[in-house]
C-alpha cells in the first residue's frame, strides 16, 4: 500500500516536472521555486514544460522529454489547455473531453511505470479560469479537476489538490479580485503569487521538510 504520509522525494532524487506553459515559465515560474527549495536536499529538478501542451500531445513527447532523462519521480501538471481546446477562441481544435483527459493522465503514468519510474504526482488544474477567460470558457475546469483526482486515485499517484488551494485563496479574499484576476495575469498564466501557491501546495502535499 502506498504511504502518502511519507516524503514523496528523497535526497539525491531527480524530479521531472511535465506540463504546459504553466510549467515551462522560467524566471518566476513554480518550477524555479521548486528548484530553489529542493536544491537544499540535493534534489535535481528538470523543467519539461511545453507551452500549449495538452495530454494527447504530451503523450507523444513522453519518451524523449521524460523517460529518456531517467528520473526518479515525475510531477504531471496538465489540463488547462485540455479544458480550453474546442471552445471559444480555440473552437477550431478538437476537444479533449474530461474522460479522455483522465485516461491520458493514467497512460502517462503507466508508460513511465513500464520504463521503471516509480514515483508520480498529478496536480489538478486550478479551480477556475479568471477574468475574461472565465467569461469565455465558463466553469469548465471543474470537470477536469475531478478527472485529475480520479486519475491520481486510479494510477496510485500523489494528488496535489491545486483546485482546493486556489479556491481557498479566493475565499480568503472575499471571493473578489480586481478585474476578476487574483492569481493570474491574464486569466490562465500565473503571477508570482500564483506560482508560489502552486509550489507551496506541491511541497506540502509531497511532505517535503526543508532544512
Amino acid at each position: 500500500m502506498l504511504n502518502f504520509d511519507a516524503p514523496w522525494l528523497e535526497k539525491g532524487d531527480k524530479l521531472v516536472c511535465f506540463g504546459d506553459s504553466l510549467t515551462s515559465a522560467k524566471d518566476d515560474g513554480y518550477v524555479k521555486i521548486l528548484e530553489d527549495n529542493l536544491r537544499k536536499l540535493k534534489i535535481k529538478v528538470v523543467n519539461a514544460g511545453l507551452g500549449g501542451d495538452k495530454t494527447p500531445t504530451a503523450l507523444a513527447r513522453l519518451r524523449s522529454d521524460v523517460i529518456a532523462l531517467k528520473p526518479d519521480a515525475v510531477s504531471i501538471f496538465l489540463g488547462v489547455n485540455d479544458a480550453a481546446v474546442g471552445r471559444s477562441v480555440w473552437a477550431d481544435e478538437p476537444r479533449v473531453e474530461p474522460a479522455a483527459y483522465k485516461n491520458n493522465l493514467i497512460w502517462i503514468v503507466h508508460i513511465c511505470r513500464l520504463a521503471g519510474i516509480k514515483k508520480f504526482s498529478i496536480t489538478t488544474p486550478a479551480w477556475q479560469f479568471e477574468g475574461t477567460s472565465m467569461a469565455s470558457y465558463g466553469n469548465v475546469l471543474s470537470q477536469y479537476c475531478l478527472a485529475a483526482r480520479e486519475a491520481a486515485d486510479e494510477s496510485g499517484s500523489r494528488l496535489v489538490a491545486l483546485d482546493a488551494a486556489f479556491a481557498q485563496e479566493w475565499l480568503l479574499h472575499g471571493g473578489r479580485a480586481k478585474s476578476g484576476l487574483l492569481l493570474t495575469r491574464d486569466g490562465v498564466h500565473m503571477t508570482l503569487a500564483g506560482n508560489e501557491l502552486i509550489a507551496s501546495t506541491m511541497l506540502d502535499t509531497w511532505k517535503i521538510v526543508l532544512p
